[in-house]
């Protein structure tokens, strides 16, 4: 427990730079940018990119690339009203330019993403921070269908990881040679293919922990830097499955007065008492037995 929170303390003190400028993305005009990546070609180092409420789709707000900046993109509104539509025609976004701890991706829904490695997002050689999304129904022809990892060391925490897979392992996670990933306070659950976590050479600096690894298909097994406190339970989300709706029920597992390490898992807060279910009248009831 106590190493979790060095790991977060550190996070938080290499985010805390200042920042020469922020851009804003509004689709239709009214801000500095259209699209997603045009923000980004914007921004220099110590930027922010501030993306508007909305789904983003096409050419320019998908197969994203920081292109070695380390800027900070970040939802204007949270991952529950920015989405990245893929519409499984495209991957999500890159890190593959040696951006480093100032480069944050923070606050969006990544979904429908599809590629070879790293369909939902992709760090080759680079340690950026991710935090606060959701990552879903992404899948790789490859490995790595939420995220892949190879030569870097990226800080990943506090993201949901649903509904993800890939066709040779690591449905949700894909830590390759060279990988000294930090993953911790996720929820990972759902995938539906080559199990939650992938392993190839991963570095003995990876560190897993404090993550809720539920339903995974093909298992949620840790070979390399389970530094404990990681656990299975149903994270009771407010949305029906396929709803996107990943909020949490107050009695969730994944909030801080029940998960086993005492603080939120997961890109998103509560919103809900109990699950919401499809209201059924007597009538209807009824007729199901005529």
């Amino acid at each position: 427990m106590k190493k979790l929170i060095i790991i977060s303390t550190l996070v938080l003190v290499y985010g805390a730079g200042a920042h020469a400028a922020t851009y804003h993305v509004i689709p239709g005009g009214g801000g500095d940018a259209g699209t997603i990546q045009a923000g980004i070609d914007l921004a220099s180092n110590g930027d922010i990119v501030m993306v508007a409420p909305g789904t983003y789709r096409g050419a320019g707000n998908v197969n994203l690339n920081f292109n070695g900046k380390n800027i900070t993109l970040q939802s204007d509104a949270g991952a529950g009203l920015t989405i990245i539509d893929c519409q499984e025609a495209a991957p999500g976004i890159r890190f593959a330019n040696g951006e480093g701890f100032d480069a944050v991706l923070d606050g969006f829904t990544i979904k429908n993403a599809r590629g070879n490695k790293g369909a939902g997002i992709y760090v080759s050689g680079a340690s950026p921070m991710i935090c606060h999304n959701v990552v879903t129904n992404c899948y790789a022809f490859n490995t790595g269908g939420g995220m892949y990892v190879l030569n870097g060391s990226p800080n990943v925490f506090n993201n949901t990881f649903d509904d993800n897979g890939a066709a040779f392992g690591g449905g949700a996670f894909q830590l390759a040679s060279g990988s000294n990933t930090q993953i911790f306070q996720n929820i990972i659950c759902g995938t539906t293919s080559g199990g939650a976590f992938g392993f190839s050479s991963a570095g003995g600096g990876t560190f897993i922990s404090c993550n809720d690894l539920y339903a995974n298909t093909g298992g949620s097994a840790i070979s390399v830097g389970d530094a404990g406190y990681n656990y299975a339970q149903d994270p009771l989300f407010c949305g029906i499955p396929g709803s996107g709706n990943y909020f949490l029920q107050k009695t969730s597992p994944c909030t801080s007065s029940f998960s086993p390490c005492f603080t939120t898992v997961g890109a998103l807060g509560i919103q809900c008492d109990i699950t919401a279910v499809q209201p059924v009248t007597w009538g209807k009831v009824k007729s199901m037995y005529r």
